[in-house]
């Protein structure tokens, strides 16, 4: 789904802007620390808040970004808990700039 343009971007990044849908319907966005794994997916942990909107609804969106030249990534997705307080985004979507 990745250029590799984008991948050599999102392995050079740690961190990222995580986004779950609340019960409210309002997006709740919190920084994340992320790894990329080789299928294109990011594992990063999650608790308190994003934690109960993801087993409620478990779409999620993301962006990792820098300054200086601007570039970046956002993607949404479906996000899968995979431990007790992990989960791995799996993006469907993307757009980039920058890169």
């Amino acid at each position: 789904m990745f250029t590799a343009a984008e991948l050599d971007f999102l392995r050079s990044q740690r961190i990222g802007r995580f986004a779950t849908v609340g019960p409210s319907g309002w997006p709740h966005v919190a920084p994340v620390m992320y790894t990329m794994n080789d299928d294109g997916s990011l594992d990063f942990d999650v608790d308190g808040v994003k934690l109960r909107n993801l087993v409620a609804e478990p779409r999620g969106a993301m962006v990792v970004d820098a300054m200086g030249p601007k570039r970046g990534v956002a993607m949404q997705g479906q996000v899968e808990l995979i431990a007790p307080e992990r989960a791995r985004l799996k993006p469907v979507r993307k757009f980039a700039w920058g890169l």
